[in-house]
Protein backbone atom coordinates (compact mmCIF):
# COMPACT_ATOMS: atom_id res chain seq x y z
CA UNK A 1 0.00 0.00 0.00
CA UNK A 2 1.29 3.60 -1.29
CA UNK A 3 2.45 5.66 1.72
CA UNK A 4 -0.23 8.66 0.56
CA UNK A 5 -2.70 6.13 0.99
CA UNK A 6 -2.18 5.13 4.35
CA UNK A 7 -2.08 9.10 5.66
CA UNK A 8 -5.60 9.60 3.61
CA UNK A 9 -6.60 6.62 5.88
CA UNK A 10 -5.38 8.71 8.77
CA UNK A 11 -7.09 11.60 7.69
CA UNK A 12 -10.18 9.90 7.42
CA UNK A 13 -10.26 7.97 10.44
CA UNK A 14 -9.81 11.53 12.62
CA UNK A 15 -11.92 13.50 10.75
CA UNK A 16 -14.77 10.69 11.10
CA UNK A 17 -13.76 10.41 14.63
CA UNK A 18 -14.24 14.39 15.35
CA UNK A 19 -17.21 14.55 13.35
CA UNK A 20 -19.41 12.15 15.29
CA UNK A 21 -18.01 13.56 18.44
CA UNK A 22 -18.77 17.31 17.12
CA UNK A 23 -22.32 15.88 15.96
CA UNK A 24 -23.29 14.14 18.77
CA UNK A 25 -22.11 17.65 21.13
CA UNK A 26 -24.51 19.48 18.35
CA UNK A 27 -27.06 17.32 18.84
CA UNK A 28 -27.30 17.05 22.79
CA UNK A 29 -27.03 20.60 22.85
CA UNK A 30 -29.73 21.88 20.10
CA UNK A 31 -32.45 18.75 21.58
CA UNK A 32 -31.87 18.84 24.83
CA UNK A 33 -34.63 20.73 26.60
CA UNK A 34 -34.28 24.30 28.61
CA UNK A 35 -33.74 24.54 32.38
CA UNK A 36 -37.00 25.25 33.01
CA UNK A 37 -38.92 22.77 31.18
CA UNK A 38 -36.98 19.64 31.91
CA UNK A 39 -40.20 17.36 30.12
CA UNK A 40 -40.72 18.39 26.32
CA UNK A 41 -43.51 19.23 25.03
CA UNK A 42 -45.20 16.92 22.33
CA UNK A 43 -44.83 18.74 18.35
CA UNK A 44 -47.92 20.13 17.34
CA UNK A 45 -47.89 18.64 13.82
CA UNK A 46 -48.82 15.47 16.37
CA UNK A 47 -52.67 15.39 16.94
CA UNK A 48 -52.87 15.35 20.28
CA UNK A 49 -55.61 13.02 22.28
CA UNK A 50 -57.85 15.21 24.72
CA UNK A 51 -57.50 15.40 28.44
CA UNK A 52 -58.44 11.78 29.98
CA UNK A 53 -61.02 12.77 32.57
CA UNK A 54 -61.47 11.02 35.76
CA UNK A 55 -63.10 7.74 35.21
CA UNK A 56 -66.57 7.41 36.64
CA UNK A 57 -66.47 5.09 39.64
CA UNK A 58 -67.27 0.93 39.12
CA UNK A 59 -70.75 0.05 39.61
CA UNK A 60 -71.86 -1.53 42.86
CA UNK A 61 -72.61 -4.94 40.97
CA UNK A 62 -68.81 -5.08 40.48
CA UNK A 63 -66.84 -8.78 41.91
CA UNK A 64 -65.12 -7.98 44.57
CA UNK A 65 -62.24 -9.03 42.99
CA UNK A 66 -62.01 -5.34 41.86
CA UNK A 67 -62.29 -3.46 45.24
CA UNK A 68 -59.91 -1.11 45.71
CA UNK A 69 -58.14 -2.80 48.54
CA UNK A 70 -57.42 -6.14 46.84
CA UNK A 71 -55.58 -4.19 44.17
CA UNK A 72 -53.15 -2.47 46.50
CA UNK A 73 -51.56 -5.62 46.73
CA UNK A 74 -49.57 -6.82 43.91
CA UNK A 75 -49.64 -11.01 43.86
CA UNK A 76 -46.79 -13.04 42.81
CA UNK A 77 -45.72 -13.76 39.59
CA UNK A 78 -45.85 -17.26 38.59
CA UNK A 79 -43.47 -18.28 35.45
CA UNK A 80 -45.81 -18.86 32.23
CA UNK A 81 -43.17 -20.57 29.92
CA UNK A 82 -42.77 -20.26 26.02
CA UNK A 83 -39.79 -22.47 24.94
CA UNK A 84 -39.02 -22.73 21.35
CA UNK A 85 -35.80 -23.58 19.49
CA UNK A 86 -34.77 -19.99 19.15
CA UNK A 87 -35.89 -18.69 22.32
CA UNK A 88 -37.10 -19.47 25.85
CA UNK A 89 -39.60 -16.40 27.13
CA UNK A 90 -40.96 -16.30 30.63
CA UNK A 91 -44.32 -13.96 31.30
CA UNK A 92 -46.22 -12.94 34.31
CA UNK A 93 -48.93 -14.74 34.91
CA UNK A 94 -51.40 -11.60 36.08
CA UNK A 95 -49.65 -9.25 33.82
CA UNK A 96 -49.24 -11.30 30.77
CA UNK A 97 -46.01 -9.40 30.39
CA UNK A 98 -42.15 -10.89 30.11
CA UNK A 99 -39.93 -10.85 32.41
CA UNK A 100 -37.23 -13.15 30.59
CA UNK A 101 -36.59 -13.41 26.84
CA UNK A 102 -33.11 -15.84 26.03
CA UNK A 103 -31.52 -16.81 22.85
CA UNK A 104 -30.49 -20.22 22.69
CA UNK A 105 -28.26 -19.61 19.74
CA UNK A 106 -26.37 -16.76 21.07
CA UNK A 107 -24.42 -17.08 24.46
CA UNK A 108 -22.59 -14.89 26.80
CA UNK A 109 -18.92 -16.43 26.96
CA UNK A 110 -16.09 -15.31 28.89
CA UNK A 111 -13.54 -12.49 27.84
CA UNK A 112 -10.84 -13.81 25.64
CA UNK A 113 -7.59 -14.37 27.27
CA UNK A 114 -4.36 -14.85 25.21
CA UNK A 115 -4.23 -19.10 25.28
CA UNK A 116 -0.65 -19.09 23.48
CA UNK A 117 0.85 -20.78 26.74
CA UNK A 118 -2.03 -23.31 26.19
CA UNK A 119 -0.70 -24.50 23.11
CA UNK A 120 2.28 -25.77 23.78
CA UNK A 121 1.22 -27.82 27.23
CA UNK A 122 -2.02 -28.46 29.05
CA UNK A 123 -3.43 -25.78 31.55
CA UNK A 124 -3.97 -26.84 35.56
CA UNK A 125 -7.89 -26.93 35.94
CA UNK A 126 -10.53 -25.98 33.46
CA UNK A 127 -13.63 -23.51 33.00
CA UNK A 128 -16.15 -24.65 34.90
CA UNK A 129 -19.34 -26.36 33.45
CA UNK A 130 -22.53 -23.56 33.47
CA UNK A 131 -25.54 -25.78 33.25
CA UNK A 132 -27.46 -25.82 30.08
CA UNK A 133 -29.16 -22.44 29.26
CA UNK A 134 -27.43 -20.39 31.98
CA UNK A 135 -25.19 -18.89 29.25
CA UNK A 136 -28.07 -17.62 26.77
CA UNK A 137 -28.07 -14.00 26.04
CA UNK A 138 -31.01 -12.50 28.02
CA UNK A 139 -32.03 -9.68 26.29
CA UNK A 140 -34.12 -8.14 29.18
CA UNK A 141 -31.44 -6.14 31.14
CA UNK A 142 -32.38 -5.64 34.75
CA UNK A 143 -35.98 -5.24 34.51
CA UNK A 144 -38.17 -6.15 37.09
CA UNK A 145 -41.93 -6.72 37.50
CA UNK A 146 -43.19 -3.40 37.30
CA UNK A 147 -40.44 -1.89 34.73
CA UNK A 148 -41.13 -5.12 32.22
CA UNK A 149 -41.67 -3.76 28.63
CA UNK A 150 -45.24 -4.21 26.99
CA UNK A 151 -46.94 -2.56 30.05
CA UNK A 152 -50.06 0.02 28.44
CA UNK A 153 -51.27 3.39 29.42
CA UNK A 154 -53.70 6.40 28.21
CA UNK A 155 -51.79 9.54 27.51
CA UNK A 156 -52.30 12.80 26.48
CA UNK A 157 -49.33 15.37 25.52
CA UNK A 158 -48.78 15.83 29.92
CA UNK A 159 -51.30 13.09 31.52
CA UNK A 160 -50.27 9.73 31.75
CA UNK A 161 -52.57 7.24 33.38
CA UNK A 162 -51.37 3.16 33.51
CA UNK A 163 -53.22 0.61 32.83
CA UNK A 164 -53.65 -1.85 35.98
CA UNK A 165 -54.47 -4.76 34.83
CA UNK A 166 -54.77 -8.43 36.70
CA UNK A 167 -54.84 -11.27 34.38
CA UNK A 168 -55.05 -15.14 34.21
CA UNK A 169 -53.37 -17.25 31.43
CA UNK A 170 -55.02 -19.55 29.20
CA UNK A 171 -52.89 -22.53 29.45
CA UNK A 172 -49.51 -23.17 31.72
CA UNK A 173 -46.94 -22.75 28.60
CA UNK A 174 -46.36 -23.01 25.52
CA UNK A 175 -43.40 -25.42 23.68
CA UNK A 176 -42.91 -25.16 19.79
CA UNK A 177 -40.84 -27.26 17.67
CA UNK A 178 -39.48 -26.83 13.94
CA UNK A 179 -42.69 -27.92 11.57
CA UNK A 180 -45.34 -27.23 14.54
CA UNK A 181 -47.74 -24.07 13.21
CA UNK A 182 -48.01 -20.94 14.82
CA UNK A 183 -49.73 -21.26 18.25
CA UNK A 184 -50.97 -18.66 20.55
CA UNK A 185 -50.92 -17.90 23.85
CA UNK A 186 -53.98 -15.15 25.61
CA UNK A 187 -54.16 -13.89 29.25
CA UNK A 188 -57.28 -12.36 30.12
CA UNK A 189 -58.84 -10.73 32.97
CA UNK A 190 -60.12 -6.50 34.39
CA UNK A 191 -58.71 -4.00 35.60
CA UNK A 192 -59.65 -1.88 38.63
CA UNK A 193 -62.55 -0.09 36.60
CA UNK A 194 -64.00 -3.19 35.37
CA UNK A 195 -62.80 -3.05 31.90
CA UNK A 196 -62.31 -6.40 30.51
CA UNK A 197 -58.45 -6.52 28.81
CA UNK A 198 -57.16 -9.55 26.87
CA UNK A 199 -53.43 -10.03 25.69
CA UNK A 200 -52.47 -12.35 23.10
CA UNK A 201 -49.77 -13.74 21.48
CA UNK A 202 -48.94 -15.39 18.70
CA UNK A 203 -45.51 -17.48 18.56
CA UNK A 204 -44.08 -19.14 15.20
CA UNK A 205 -41.50 -21.84 15.64
CA UNK A 206 -38.89 -20.33 13.13
CA UNK A 207 -39.43 -16.62 13.79
CA UNK A 208 -38.34 -14.47 16.20
CA UNK A 209 -40.94 -11.75 15.09
CA UNK A 210 -44.45 -12.80 17.53
CA UNK A 211 -47.71 -11.34 17.01
CA UNK A 212 -49.77 -8.82 19.82
CA UNK A 213 -53.00 -8.54 19.90
CA UNK A 214 -54.44 -6.33 22.43
CA UNK A 215 -58.15 -6.21 23.32
CA UNK A 216 -59.40 -3.49 26.09
CA UNK A 217 -63.71 -3.71 26.23
CA UNK A 218 -65.64 -1.01 27.85
CA UNK A 219 -63.95 1.90 27.11
CA UNK A 220 -65.59 5.49 28.70
CA UNK A 221 -66.43 7.96 26.46
CA UNK A 222 -63.78 10.11 28.47
CA UNK A 223 -60.87 8.41 27.25
CA UNK A 224 -62.18 7.97 23.68
CA UNK A 225 -60.08 10.76 22.57
CA UNK A 226 -57.04 9.88 24.48
CA UNK A 227 -54.03 8.00 23.35
CA UNK A 228 -52.56 4.35 24.37
CA UNK A 229 -49.58 3.79 24.65
CA UNK A 230 -46.93 0.55 24.61
CA UNK A 231 -44.39 0.76 26.36
CA UNK A 232 -40.59 -1.07 25.97
CA UNK A 233 -37.78 -0.72 28.71
CA UNK A 234 -34.37 -1.13 28.75
CA UNK A 235 -31.58 -0.41 31.11
CA UNK A 236 -28.04 0.05 29.18
CA UNK A 237 -25.48 0.63 32.11
CA UNK A 238 -21.85 1.87 31.38
CA UNK A 239 -20.52 -2.31 30.64
CA UNK A 240 -23.19 -2.04 27.55
CA UNK A 241 -22.17 1.24 26.25
CA UNK A 242 -19.01 1.19 23.63
CA UNK A 243 -17.03 3.80 22.16
CA UNK A 244 -17.03 2.26 19.10
CA UNK A 245 -20.75 0.82 18.20
CA UNK A 246 -24.07 2.14 19.62
CA UNK A 247 -26.69 1.10 22.26
CA UNK A 248 -29.58 2.78 23.02
CA UNK A 249 -32.86 3.90 21.56
CA UNK A 250 -33.45 3.70 17.94
CA UNK A 251 -37.00 3.97 15.57
CA UNK A 252 -37.77 3.95 11.50
CA UNK A 253 -39.80 7.34 11.54
CA UNK A 254 -40.74 8.45 8.08
CA UNK A 255 -37.92 6.24 6.33
CA UNK A 256 -35.43 7.99 8.94
CA UNK A 257 -33.32 6.54 11.46
CA UNK A 258 -34.01 7.81 14.69
CA UNK A 259 -31.07 7.47 17.64
CA UNK A 260 -30.50 8.32 21.16
CA UNK A 261 -27.75 7.42 22.65
CA UNK A 262 -28.89 8.71 25.78
CA UNK A 263 -31.04 11.35 27.81
CA UNK A 264 -30.80 13.53 30.81
CA UNK A 265 -33.03 11.98 33.75
CA UNK A 266 -36.69 12.85 33.05
CA UNK A 267 -36.08 14.22 29.23
CA UNK A 268 -38.85 13.37 27.01
CA UNK A 269 -38.63 13.04 23.54
CA UNK A 270 -41.35 13.10 20.87
CA UNK A 271 -41.07 10.90 17.30
CA UNK A 272 -44.37 11.92 15.25
CA UNK A 273 -45.04 10.48 11.51
CA UNK A 274 -45.37 6.88 9.86
CA UNK A 275 -43.63 4.46 12.19
CA UNK A 276 -42.34 1.71 10.82
CA UNK A 277 -40.51 -0.20 14.26
CA UNK A 278 -38.83 1.54 16.97
CA UNK A 279 -37.42 0.13 20.56
CA UNK A 280 -34.07 -0.63 21.77
CA UNK A 281 -30.49 -1.80 19.73
CA UNK A 282 -27.21 -2.66 20.97
CA UNK A 283 -24.63 -3.79 19.15
CA UNK A 284 -25.91 -7.48 17.79
CA UNK A 285 -29.11 -7.77 19.40
CA UNK A 286 -32.55 -5.53 18.53
CA UNK A 287 -35.53 -5.42 20.47
CA UNK A 288 -38.73 -3.32 18.72
CA UNK A 289 -42.73 -3.10 18.27
CA UNK A 290 -43.78 -2.81 14.92
CA UNK A 291 -47.49 -1.22 14.91
CA UNK A 292 -49.74 -3.10 12.71
CA UNK A 293 -52.92 -1.57 11.05
CA UNK A 294 -52.41 1.66 12.36
CA UNK A 295 -53.43 4.84 10.29
CA UNK A 296 -51.29 7.56 13.07
CA UNK A 297 -48.66 6.69 15.39
CA UNK A 298 -45.89 8.45 16.94
CA UNK A 299 -42.82 7.76 19.82
CA UNK A 300 -42.42 9.00 23.14
CA UNK A 301 -38.67 8.38 24.12
CA UNK A 302 -38.10 8.92 27.89
CA UNK A 303 -35.09 8.67 30.28
CA UNK A 304 -36.45 7.89 34.41
CA UNK A 305 -34.25 9.13 37.12
CA UNK A 306 -31.25 6.89 38.70
CA UNK A 307 -32.23 5.01 41.33
CA UNK A 308 -30.62 5.56 45.30
CA UNK A 309 -28.77 2.19 45.21
CA UNK A 310 -26.85 3.64 41.86
CA UNK A 311 -28.78 1.79 39.18
CA UNK A 312 -28.88 3.67 35.82
CA UNK A 313 -32.36 4.93 35.05
CA UNK A 314 -34.59 3.25 32.88
CA UNK A 315 -34.55 3.91 29.21
CA UNK A 316 -38.55 3.85 28.10
CA UNK A 317 -40.10 3.97 24.28
CA UNK A 318 -44.06 3.96 23.71
CA UNK A 319 -45.51 3.21 20.55
CA UNK A 320 -48.79 5.20 21.15
CA UNK A 321 -51.99 5.22 19.22
CA UNK A 322 -55.19 7.04 18.96
CA UNK A 323 -57.89 5.50 20.76
CA UNK A 324 -60.92 6.44 18.75
CA UNK A 325 -58.60 5.09 15.73
CA UNK A 326 -58.73 1.35 17.23
CA UNK A 327 -62.39 1.36 18.01
CA UNK A 328 -65.19 -0.59 17.41
CA UNK A 329 -67.93 0.65 19.58
CA UNK A 330 -66.83 0.76 23.04
CA UNK A 331 -64.06 -1.91 22.51
CA UNK A 332 -60.48 -0.96 21.69
CA UNK A 333 -58.44 -3.45 19.27
CA UNK A 334 -54.61 -2.75 19.37
CA UNK A 335 -52.49 -4.78 16.92
CA UNK A 336 -48.44 -4.81 17.31
CA UNK A 337 -45.60 -7.25 16.04
CA UNK A 338 -42.76 -7.92 19.07
CA UNK A 339 -39.02 -8.63 17.54
CA UNK A 340 -37.12 -9.96 20.21
CA UNK A 341 -33.85 -11.17 18.79
CA UNK A 342 -30.16 -10.82 16.51
CA UNK A 343 -29.29 -8.27 13.92
CA UNK A 344 -28.41 -10.74 11.83
CA UNK A 345 -29.19 -9.29 7.87
CA UNK A 346 -30.99 -12.53 6.76
CA UNK A 347 -33.20 -12.52 9.65
CA UNK A 348 -34.32 -9.14 9.58
CA UNK A 349 -34.68 -9.19 6.22
CA UNK A 350 -37.26 -12.43 6.60
CA UNK A 351 -38.90 -10.80 9.21
CA UNK A 352 -39.94 -7.79 7.47
CA UNK A 353 -40.68 -4.16 7.95
CA UNK A 354 -37.73 -2.70 7.13
CA UNK A 355 -36.12 -4.75 10.28
CA UNK A 356 -32.63 -4.49 8.70
CA UNK A 357 -32.30 -0.95 8.87
CA UNK A 358 -30.84 -1.24 12.35
CA UNK A 359 -28.12 -2.72 11.13
CA UNK A 360 -25.39 0.56 11.37
CA UNK A 361 -23.30 0.88 8.40
CA UNK A 362 -22.39 4.17 8.25
CA UNK A 363 -22.49 6.28 5.11
CA UNK A 364 -20.97 3.68 3.30
CA UNK A 365 -24.08 1.33 3.72
CA UNK A 366 -25.01 0.51 0.20
CA UNK A 367 -21.36 -0.93 -0.66
CA UNK A 368 -21.31 -3.09 3.34
CA UNK A 369 -24.16 -4.96 2.51
CA UNK A 370 -22.75 -7.13 -0.42
CA UNK A 371 -19.26 -7.26 1.32
CA UNK A 372 -21.27 -9.04 4.27
CA UNK A 373 -23.60 -11.20 1.60
CA UNK A 374 -20.04 -12.26 0.20
CA UNK A 375 -18.83 -13.53 3.43
CA UNK A 376 -21.45 -15.05 4.34
CA UNK A 377 -21.04 -17.14 0.99
CA UNK A 378 -17.70 -18.18 1.82
CA UNK A 379 -18.56 -19.34 4.93
CA UNK A 380 -20.84 -21.68 3.56
CA UNK A 381 -17.63 -23.48 2.03
CA UNK A 382 -14.90 -22.94 4.65
CA UNK A 383 -17.06 -23.05 7.76
CA UNK A 384 -14.64 -20.54 9.19
CA UNK A 385 -15.39 -17.05 8.97
CA UNK A 386 -11.98 -16.00 9.31
CA UNK A 387 -10.95 -18.10 6.20
CA UNK A 388 -13.94 -16.37 4.67
CA UNK A 389 -12.55 -12.98 5.62
CA UNK A 390 -9.18 -14.03 3.81
CA UNK A 391 -11.30 -14.94 0.36
CA UNK A 392 -13.26 -12.09 0.55
CA UNK A 393 -9.84 -9.74 0.96
CA UNK A 394 -8.37 -11.55 -1.99
CA UNK A 395 -11.47 -10.56 -4.45
CA UNK A 396 -11.23 -7.14 -3.06
CA UNK A 397 -8.08 -7.02 -4.03
CA UNK A 398 -8.62 -8.93 -7.41
CA UNK A 399 -11.16 -6.20 -8.30
CA UNK A 400 -9.21 -3.06 -7.55
CA UNK A 401 -6.07 -4.88 -8.88
CA UNK A 402 -6.21 -2.46 -12.33
CA UNK A 403 -5.96 0.70 -9.90
CA UNK A 404 -3.26 -0.79 -7.96
CA UNK A 405 -1.77 -1.12 -11.88
CA UNK A 406 -1.82 2.25 -12.32
CA UNK A 407 -1.06 3.59 -9.26
CA UNK A 408 2.52 1.68 -9.06
CA UNK A 409 3.33 3.15 -13.03
CA UNK A 410 2.20 6.80 -11.54
CA UNK A 411 4.66 6.19 -8.41
CA UNK A 412 7.63 4.94 -11.02
CA UNK A 413 6.98 8.24 -13.23
CA UNK A 414 7.08 10.44 -10.46
CA UNK A 415 10.39 8.18 -8.96
CA UNK A 416 11.82 9.27 -12.18
CA UNK A 417 11.62 12.74 -11.81
CA UNK A 418 12.71 13.44 -8.40
CA UNK A 419 15.91 14.44 -8.50
CA UNK A 420 14.91 17.29 -10.97
CA UNK A 421 11.71 18.06 -8.48
CA UNK A 422 14.01 17.90 -6.07
CA UNK A 423 16.54 20.46 -7.27
CA UNK A 424 13.35 22.89 -8.08
CA UNK A 425 12.57 22.72 -4.19
CA UNK A 426 16.52 23.55 -3.24
CA UNK A 427 16.52 26.22 -6.08
CA UNK A 428 13.29 27.98 -4.30
CA UNK A 429 13.14 26.78 -0.93
CA UNK A 430 12.86 30.17 0.55
CA UNK A 431 10.66 31.37 -1.77
CA UNK A 432 7.03 28.43 -1.64
CA UNK A 433 4.78 30.63 -3.96
CA UNK A 434 7.39 30.50 -7.02
CA UNK A 435 7.96 26.78 -5.94
CA UNK A 436 4.88 26.22 -6.24
CA UNK A 437 4.20 28.18 -9.98
CA UNK A 438 7.83 26.23 -11.29
CA UNK A 439 6.33 22.95 -10.02
CA UNK A 440 3.15 23.39 -11.77
CA UNK A 441 4.57 24.58 -15.00
CA UNK A 442 6.81 21.56 -14.57
CA UNK A 443 3.85 19.20 -14.03
CA UNK A 444 2.35 20.28 -17.34
CA UNK A 445 6.12 20.41 -19.91
CA UNK A 446 6.53 16.84 -18.61
CA UNK A 447 2.99 16.02 -19.26
CA UNK A 448 1.96 14.73 -15.50
CA UNK A 449 -0.91 15.07 -13.10
CA UNK A 450 0.15 14.75 -10.18
CA UNK A 451 -3.18 13.54 -8.35
CA UNK A 452 -3.13 10.64 -10.85
CA UNK A 453 -1.15 8.15 -8.13
CA UNK A 454 -4.11 9.33 -5.67
CA UNK A 455 -7.61 8.78 -7.52
CA UNK A 456 -6.98 5.03 -6.88
CA UNK A 457 -6.94 5.03 -3.57
CA UNK A 458 -9.37 7.64 -2.94
CA UNK A 459 -11.79 4.80 -4.55
CA UNK A 460 -10.74 2.27 -2.44
CA UNK A 461 -11.06 4.20 0.75
CA UNK A 462 -14.82 3.81 0.57
CA UNK A 463 -14.51 -0.26 0.16
CA UNK A 464 -12.32 0.29 3.29
CA UNK A 465 -14.93 1.89 5.78
CA UNK A 466 -17.77 -0.14 4.35
CA UNK A 467 -16.10 -3.42 5.61
CA UNK A 468 -14.71 -2.08 8.82
CA UNK A 469 -18.46 -1.10 9.43
CA UNK A 470 -19.74 -4.54 8.32
CA UNK A 471 -17.03 -6.36 10.42
CA UNK A 472 -17.61 -4.29 13.20
CA UNK A 473 -21.47 -4.68 13.23
CA UNK A 474 -21.67 -8.01 11.95
CA UNK A 475 -23.28 -10.59 14.46
CA UNK A 476 -22.27 -13.61 12.37
CA UNK A 477 -18.51 -12.62 13.99
CA UNK A 478 -19.55 -12.66 17.29
CA UNK A 479 -17.74 -15.62 19.16
CA UNK A 480 -17.00 -16.76 15.66
CA UNK A 481 -13.12 -18.93 15.98
CA UNK A 482 -10.02 -18.50 13.72
CA UNK A 483 -7.48 -20.80 14.53
CA UNK A 484 -5.17 -21.49 17.62
CA UNK A 485 -5.82 -18.50 20.04
CA UNK A 486 -8.36 -16.88 17.83
CA UNK A 487 -11.98 -17.68 19.21
CA UNK A 488 -14.07 -15.02 18.96
CA UNK A 489 -13.56 -12.84 15.79
CA UNK A 490 -15.68 -9.91 16.86
CA UNK A 491 -13.13 -9.26 20.04
CA UNK A 492 -9.30 -7.98 20.19
CA UNK A 493 -6.54 -10.25 19.22
CA UNK A 494 -6.65 -11.17 23.38
CA UNK A 495 -2.09 -11.60 22.56
CA UNK A 496 -1.75 -8.87 20.00
CA UNK A 497 -0.26 -11.09 17.52
CA UNK A 498 -2.03 -10.11 14.97
CA UNK A 499 -1.56 -6.14 15.06
CA UNK A 500 1.99 -6.15 15.76
CA UNK A 501 2.53 -8.22 12.56
CA UNK A 502 0.29 -5.88 10.98
CA UNK A 503 2.50 -3.04 11.80
CA UNK A 504 5.51 -5.14 10.86
CA UNK A 505 3.99 -5.53 7.38
CA UNK A 506 3.07 -2.15 6.99
CA UNK A 507 6.84 -0.61 7.99
CA UNK A 508 7.61 -3.30 5.25
CA UNK A 509 6.40 -1.74 2.72
CA UNK A 510 7.28 1.36 3.93
CA UNK A 511 10.81 0.07 3.02
CA UNK A 512 9.99 -1.31 -0.03
CA UNK A 513 8.27 2.06 -1.50
CA UNK A 514 10.84 4.69 -2.80
CA UNK A 515 10.63 8.06 -0.99
CA UNK A 516 8.54 10.77 -2.03
CA UNK A 517 7.65 14.16 -1.23
CA UNK A 518 9.10 16.53 0.77
CA UNK A 519 10.71 15.72 4.11
CA UNK A 520 8.20 16.41 6.77
CA UNK A 521 6.00 13.93 4.80
CA UNK A 522 8.59 11.29 5.03
CA UNK A 523 8.83 11.85 8.82
CA UNK A 524 5.10 11.68 9.30
CA UNK A 525 5.01 8.54 7.44
CA UNK A 526 7.37 7.30 9.53
CA UNK A 527 5.34 6.70 12.58
CA UNK A 528 2.59 5.57 10.42
CA UNK A 529 3.14 1.51 11.21
CA UNK A 530 2.91 2.65 15.14
CA UNK A 531 -0.06 4.46 14.69
CA UNK A 532 -1.84 1.92 13.31
CA UNK A 533 -0.23 -0.81 15.03
CA UNK A 534 -1.57 1.28 18.32
CA UNK A 535 -4.96 1.90 16.99
CA UNK A 536 -5.72 -1.73 15.89
CA UNK A 537 -4.70 -3.51 18.90
CA UNK A 538 -8.25 -2.69 20.06
CA UNK A 539 -10.11 -3.43 16.71
CA UNK A 540 -11.64 -6.79 16.24
CA UNK A 541 -9.34 -9.75 14.96
CA UNK A 542 -11.66 -10.13 12.04
CA UNK A 543 -11.20 -6.34 11.20
CA UNK A 544 -7.09 -6.90 11.86
CA UNK A 545 -7.07 -10.26 9.73
CA UNK A 546 -8.31 -8.22 6.86
CA UNK A 547 -5.32 -5.68 7.26
CA UNK A 548 -3.01 -7.84 7.74
CA UNK A 549 -3.75 -10.14 4.38
CA UNK A 550 -4.17 -6.86 2.51
CA UNK A 551 -0.84 -5.46 3.35
CA UNK A 552 0.78 -8.90 2.75
CA UNK A 553 -1.10 -9.18 -0.62
CA UNK A 554 -0.01 -5.64 -1.77
CA UNK A 555 3.25 -6.57 -0.70
CA UNK A 556 3.38 -9.20 -3.11
CA UNK A 557 1.87 -7.23 -5.92
CA UNK A 558 4.69 -4.40 -4.96
CA UNK A 559 7.68 -6.96 -5.18
CA UNK A 560 6.28 -8.29 -8.34
CA UNK A 561 5.73 -4.84 -10.09
CA UNK A 562 9.34 -3.69 -8.97
CA UNK A 563 11.08 -6.95 -10.26
CA UNK A 564 9.22 -6.44 -13.40
CA UNK A 565 10.26 -2.80 -13.77
CA UNK A 566 14.12 -3.62 -13.81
Amino acid sequence: MEKRFLLAVVLCFLILMVYQAYLEKFEKARMAPPDAKPQAEAPASVRQPEPVQAPPAPLSGETVSTAAGDWDKEPPCKEVVVDTDLYRAVFCSHTGRPLSWRLKRYENKPVSRCGLLKLFGSSPGGEAQAPPGARWVELLHGVGPQESPLALEFTTGKERIPLRERLEPDRPGLLLQRGDNPDRLSFSGRDPLGRAIRRSYTFTPDSYLVGLEIEISGIDPSIQKAGVGLSLTERIGAERRDQYTFSGFMGLVDGTLKKEKELKPKETRYYPGRVEWEGFSDKYFLTCLIPMNSPISSVKVEMTESQPGGDDGLFVSSLIYNVEDHLEGTTARLAYGFYMGPKDLDVLKSAGHALEESIDLGWFGFIARPLLVVLKFFNRFTHNYGLAIILLTIVIKILFHPLTRKQFQAMKEMQKLQPKLQALREKYKGDRERLNREMMDFYRTHKINPLSGCWPMLLQIPVFFALYKALLNSIELRQAPFVLWIQDLSEKDPCYVTPIIMGATMYLQQKMTPAMGDPTQQKIMAFMPLIFTVMFLQFPSGLVLYWLVNNIISIGQQYVSQVRSK
